[in-house]
């Protein structure tokens, strides 16, 4: 009998260094500029290939679906439609992001899937390609694909690289707190949208790798409906972006994961020690120049 074949994935989270909002479209969905960047911090997908027919998922956090609602699953049906079937895959995830935490998990895990299997099954398809199925999943997913940095428009699926920050510390600082992107946008205020070519500071801030000019330039507009009604993550960004060596802090996506852009590692374990114990998440890393790695 031959044994089967399997492929483990890194699936790298992300965090936005921008994020403004620019509009309504018809479709319901938001225009948005934003700036990604991959980070250190990610789960372990591992890809296995099975004799049955079939997809299954099987994941170590009690709130990651395994049936269709799980974008991994639904990143391998999506595959196998479009290369009309490739077998049997049994896929575990490993979780070490947050869930529903604005660091996009679900769709780090779809990337790793798409990337994953793509390789497994010997499939062909370009990162093109891949891209093109993964924003059909969801809108972090190309990025996740993509990694390192991007600037992104339409519902940020629209990517121009940008030259990957090289291992700046952070801080991730999670209160555990629920906050529903629907509602999110749905109390957003187009009109404190008029902003004027700070994507364009922000963008040449990265290319430059101003560290300290990211800092005073990080923005994310979806802070003012998050903040409004969990007035507490406001208080903590101002704890974290007053602590020694704080470039600057932001809420990443439609949050709730507060990140702080850090000086040096010290200064950033130093950071981690001052919050640990009174949040249910706070972990040190670095940002990172991939989305998805093959182990």
């Amino acid at each position: 009998m031959n044994k089967a074949k399997t492929l483990r994935v890194r699936a790298h989270a992300k965090i936005n260094l921008y994020l403004d909002v620019v509009g309504k479209r018809e479709d319901g969905y938001h225009n948005l500029e934003t700036v990604f960047h991959s980070i250190g911090l990610h789960d372990e997908v591992l890809l296995r290939e099975r004799s049955k027919m079939g997809i299954t998922v099987h994941c170590d956090h009690p709130d990651v679906p395994s049936d269709s609602r799980n974008l991994a699953y639904r990143a391998a049906q999506s595959l196998s439609d479009v290369v009309d079937g490739f077998g049997g895959l049994e896929i575990q995830i490993r979780k070490r992001i947050p869930v529903a935490a604005g660091l996009a998990g679900g769709s780090a895990n779809a990337a790793a899937v798409l990337h994953g299997v793509n390789e497994l099954y010997k499939l062909g398809l370009s990162e093109n390609a891949l891209m093109e199925i993964g924003a059909q999943l969801g809108a972090d997913v190309p990025f996740c694909l993509h990694g390192g940095a991007a600037f992104g428009t339409g519902i940020g699926e629209i990517l121009t690289p940008l030259p990957a920050l090289s291992e700046v510390p952070l801080v991730l600082i999670n209160t555990g707190t629920a906050i529903s992107t629907a509602d999110i946008f749905k109390n957003l205020d187009i009109i404190l949208t008029k902003r004027k070519n700070e994507s364009i500071i922000i963008k040449t801030c990265v290319e430059k790798s101003d560290l300290v000019g990211i800092g005073k330039n990080l923005y994310n507009l979806l802070e003012v409906p998050a903040f409004f009604k969990h007035p507490e993550l406001a208080v903590l960004k101002t704890q974290l972006s007053t602590q020694t060596g704080c470039y600057g802090a932001l809420m990443s996506g439609s949050g709730a994961t507060l990140f702080a852009f850090m000086e040096n590692i010290t200064a950033a374990q130093q950071c981690e020690s001052f919050f640990k114990n009174s949040v249910s998440f706070c972990t040190t890393t670095v940002t990172n120049s991939v989305g998805v790695r093959i182990q």
